[in-house]
């Protein structure tokens, strides 16, 4: 018996993750990204649907461009009036950017080459609290040394194992290739921006929580002693509400 044809979508989302336990569906809680868009689009195609994402963003952790696909049997819907239907159902704090269709060997995970993530450490005036606190860590110091920072970043870039700064978790390797780690000023921000081929949980928050312990000790060899497992120590992790998966590259 043949199998029904079927197409393969792939959405860009944006979300504001504040309010919600992540990216990936969980067995204790509905309230969950890809949990919210399985549930809008199996009662909008009336078929169950499985959605694979890009990345697993944590708990309260934002995307600015996720991507994610599905296959469907439903051939009545163009492509591009996923995205409009979407909108029209899935809370406002989930958006889709744009829905278009692929071809079915497409996976948003698995042919993914390089994952981007930015993190946004605030240093401007307190009267802003009360709105940035939701988006960004608030940093107490105001005097933060860049150029130290830029040049510690430099030793996170190549392939490391990173299970020394991750949070334990099963997968087949723990070994990761970080092509770029920027860091820099924007307006009343300083922005880690790294890009990896993959990054396991707590990765980016982690390496963000060494570069900046790093700089309160001033220790130059701090990144290079726990890549090497010379220095076994794993600082406070930043929150995840400065954490956003800003591009997903194929």
């Amino acid at each position: 018996m043949s199998s029904p044809v079927c197409r393969n979508i792939k959405l860009m989302l944006s979300y504001d993750g504040s309010d919600y336990n992540g990216w990936q569906k969980q067995k204790n809680t509905r309230n969950t990204i890809q949990e919210i868009l399985e549930f809008s689009l199996s009662k909008m195609l009336n078929e169950k649907v499985s959605v694979i994402g890009a990345g697993r963003t944590d708990a309260g952790a934002h995307a600015v461009r996720q991507v994610a696909n599905f296959k469907t049997t439903n051939l009545s819907i163009p492509p591009e009036k996923f995205r409009v239907i979407l909108n029209g159902i899935l809370p406002e704090s989930i958006r889709v950017v744009n829905s278009e269709e692929v071809g079915l060997d497409f996976n948003s995970r698995y042919s993914a080459k390089f994952r981007k993530y930015i993190y946004l450490v605030f240093i401007g005036d307190e009267k802003y609290y009360p709105f940035i606190g939701k988006y960004s860590l608030i940093s107490k110091r105001k005097d933060h040394d860049l150029k130290f920072l830029r040049l510690l970043a430099k030793d996170f870039l190549g392939e490391h194992d990173f299970l020394c700064i991750s949070s334990k978790r099963e997968y087949k390797t723990t070994v990761r290739f970080v092509k770029s780690f920027r860091v820099f000023r924007f307006k009343d921000f300083i922005v880690f921006s790294m890009t990896a081929n993959g990054f396991m949980y707590n990765m980016a928050r982690g390496m963000v929580s060494v570069l900046l312990e790093a700089e309160r000790r001033n220790d130059k060899s701090l990144v290079r002693n726990i890549l090497l497992g010379i220095e076994k120590i794993k600082p406070t992790l930043v929150p995840s509400n400065g954490l956003y998966l800003h591009r997903v590259y194929y």
